[in-house]
């Protein structure tokens, strides 16, 4: 039989603690949604004239703005995504893994 101890945390800390790893998950979603369709829509290099192209590429601006002054970060690699496209992409997967790799307790 598996002992569960109760646990030293009050049901409050308890919801907080889960109310901030959903909010996290949540802007961690949205910020990958947002790197997604950015690389995406500059791969395939669809149309600036477009609204949802434009308001996709207004969005992510921000995210991508500081790999931007990186040396390097305006070349293009793949259709019109620069390296600072495709280095928020490929940071923003990259970003659970240690996380993943975590041992659990016990």
């Amino acid at each position: 039989m598996i002992y569960q101890g109760r646990s030293s945390r009050r049901p409050s800390q308890v919801a907080k603690s889960q109310l901030a790893l959903r909010l996290g998950l949540a802007i961690y979603a949205a910020l990958c949604a947002t790197i997604a369709l950015r690389t995406i829509v500059l791969v395939f290099r669809f149309p600036d004239t477009v609204w949802t192209v434009q308001t996709i590429l207004s969005l992510s601006a921000p995210i991508v703005l500081p790999l931007s002054f990186l040396p390097g970060g305006e070349r293009a690699v793949i259709g019109s995504a620069t390296l600072a496209d495709v280095t928020a992409a490929l940071l923003l997967m990259a970003l659970p893994l240690p996380l993943a790799g975590r041992r659990g307790r016990g």
